[in-house]
């Protein structure tokens, strides 16, 4: 099939026997000294601090430190913000695979080098993922059902469920023969048709299926194509989901090959070339020098709409498992689509995630009163029609990540999600896997606090102290020391609740010692106006400076001294005030440091 409107150089389609050759050929191949004055200037002076931003110095451009996994923009913008498009993925393919995709569109490829096919794709990427084109393509029914059952289950079963579409070529392999293995165990017991231990009409349904199934293999030991059309009809009259269509299929012994044969290794990878040649699976090769398996995103966006795919599985798990869903709920959502409703409700959410149910269909059968409140504990726009609170909600799932990040450093995920750990934030924290349970928040807020001073700041945590100490505490020069305290609310901090039956303990504590309090700072999503009326009037009495410090702030104020690349500590003198420190102060602050 060729796009007339793809550039069309002059070159000879590229044979088989070339593809293999070119395969074969690729398989082988503590206070910075430029902040010194500033800083000691400020520590002498602990009620004064000049607020004159320094001019920038010249010199050597310091290399970068290690990024923080899911940095601020890449949190907020979610999973999404990790699939990679057409013109990513371009640059990264081997030779053998760009001359696959483009064979199909191109009339010739002759004089092209791998750079000038690079440009092809790049310059025509809207072309190549266009809505038209993949769907054409998809829509393809070959002759072959056993190749159409592979091509599915390469497609849909495993990689539009992972996280940004996309596995090493033989991870993929691997996770195609265990689907096909696990699902051929599972079908050898296999009860649907029992009205005794199902749904009566649910039972009935899977019969009649069973019936039909069997009577369009009896006629000549195939499903043609105009037979797989209409058992699609039929499947979605009789609410059978396309993994009960596959199980039912095993258990007459017509899948994944006839006799319950599993595909073999070649016959994966054969399909894989196929996909390849339909510009609906890329490959490239990734930074350690594998091959990765790839939908890009604009190809696996229109394939979910086509599907109606509208959370992954793993995501749709976790909205089904949100609080705001019990047991009654699960069992009223599978009786309306003739499914079984009986079991605990770990059994009910996985029998409406497995099934063709639509995400927006469970929410639809939620009172609007739940919804709202379900947006509102998520921080989302709460107003408005039904629709509009469903749309919202999906959206959010849709964008959680949920592939297991390996880090050697745990407080670095509770970092990652630090602002719903300041604010308390349950619902988004167990929705993201970052809790078990409401009492972790407190000490995971702590922990990421402490990763945020030691792993970006820069700065040495003093754990000494074992009694009547802060939640941190940080030893500067001549006897000085920087203590803050971890505060999580759901709402704004009060300092009145805190300060003299705790705060000022601290600080007496550190003076009896015979250390001098440098600053306390107050870390928490947010301070009453009242708060910070009454750290100036502390300060006044006191001479001891209180800063008040907005988690989002601090975390801003991290990441910049952590990208600036410099193996320096934070200048600790700049926290040395008595101010509500917000997101715009901040900005001052990273303009002294």
């Amino acid at each position: 099939m060729t796009d007339s409107n793809l550039p069309q150089p002059e070159e000879e389609p590229v044979s088989q026997e070339a593809e293999t050759l070119c395969e074969s050929h690729e398989s082988t191949s503590l206070i910075p000294n430029s902040d010194q004055d500033h800083i000691e200037s400020a520590e002498a002076s602990p009620e004064v601090v000049t607020e004159t931003p320094k001019p920038k110095t010249s010199g050597k451009k310091r290399k970068r430190r290690r990024k923080v996994t899911n940095s601020q923009e890449h949190r907020l913008a979610g999973r999404r913000a990790f699939c990679l498009d057409i013109a990513q993925v371009a640059p990264k393919m081997l030779k053998t695979v760009k001359l696959r995709l483009l064979g199909r569109y191109l009339p010739s490829t002759r004089g092209m080098d791998e750079n000038d096919l690079t440009q092809v794709i790049i310059k025509d990427a809207k072309k190549i993922g266009s809505k038209k084109r993949v769907l054409g393509t998809f829509h393809e029914i070959g002759s072959d059902v056993d190749r159409r059952n592979l091509r599915e289950i390469i497609l849909h079963v495993v990689l539009l469920q992972e996280e940004v579409y996309s596995l090493e070529e033989q991870k993929l392999e691997e996770k195609v023969l265990a689907y096909e293995k696990e699902l051929v165990k599972s079908s050898k017991n296999l009860d649907y048709f029992d009205s005794k231990k199902h749904d009566p009409a649910r039972a009935r349904s899977c019969d009649i299926y069973k019936t039909v199934l069997e009577a369009a293999w009896r006629n000549d030991d195939d499903i043609s194509v105009d037979e797989a059309k209409l058992i699609r009809v039929l499947r979605e009259r009789l609410s059978i989901s396309s993994e009960d269509h596959r199980k039912i299929s095993a258990f007459i012994k017509k899948f994944p090959k006839n006799k319950c044969a599993i595909h073999s290794v070649d016959e994966i990878h054969n399909a894989r070339k196929e996909l390849q040649r339909e510009g609906l699976l890329w490959s490239y090769r990734d930074e350690n020098n594998n091959n990765i398996d790839i939908i890009p995103a604009e190809i696996a966006e229109t394939l979910r709409t086509e599907l109606q795919i509208e959370l992954q599985r793993t995501n749709f798990r976790r909205l089904l498992q949100h609080d705001f869903f019990n047991v009654s709920d699960l069992r009223e959502i599978l009786k309306k689509f003739k499914m079984d409703p009986y079991g605990q409700k770990t059994e009910l959410i996985d029998r409406v995630a497995g099934s063709d149910i639509h995400p927006t269909q469970v929410l639809d059968i939620i009172d609007k009163s739940k919804l709202t409140d379900m947006c509102r504990s998520m921080e989302l726009k709460s107003s408005g029609v039904k629709s509009d609170l469903v749309t919202r909600l999906i959206d959010f799932y849709d964008d959680l990540t949920f592939e297991e990040r390996t880090t050697e450093d745990e407080r670095e995920e509770w970092f990652n999600n630090y602002e719903l750990l300041a604010s308390r934030a349950y619902a988004d924290l167990r929705a993201k896997k970052v809790i078990r349970k409401d009492l972790d928040v407190e000490h995971q807020f702590e922990k990421a606090t402490d990763f945020l001073f030691e792993e970006l700041l820069n700065l040495k945590i003093d754990r000494s102290r074992k009694t009547t100490k802060a939640d941190g505490r940080i030893m500067a020069r001549d006897r000085q020391v920087l203590l803050w305290d971890c505060k999580s609310v759901e709402k704004s901090v009060n300092l009145q609740d805190h300060l003299e039956g705790q705060f000022e303990g601290y600080l007496r504590k550190e003076r009896e010692l015979g250390f001098e309090p440098l600053a306390f700072l107050v870390i928490a999503p947010g301070f009453t106006t009242n708060s910070v009326k009454l750290a100036h009037q502390y300060k006044a009495r006191t001479n001891w400076d209180i800063a008040l410090i907005q988690a989002d702030a601090l975390k801003l104020i991290a990441e910049h001294w952590s990208e600036t690349g410099t193996d320096q500590p934070f200048p600790v003198g700049l926290f040395n005030r008595t101010e509500l420190i917000d997101k715009d102060r901040a900005e001052f602050l990273i303009s002294l440091a």
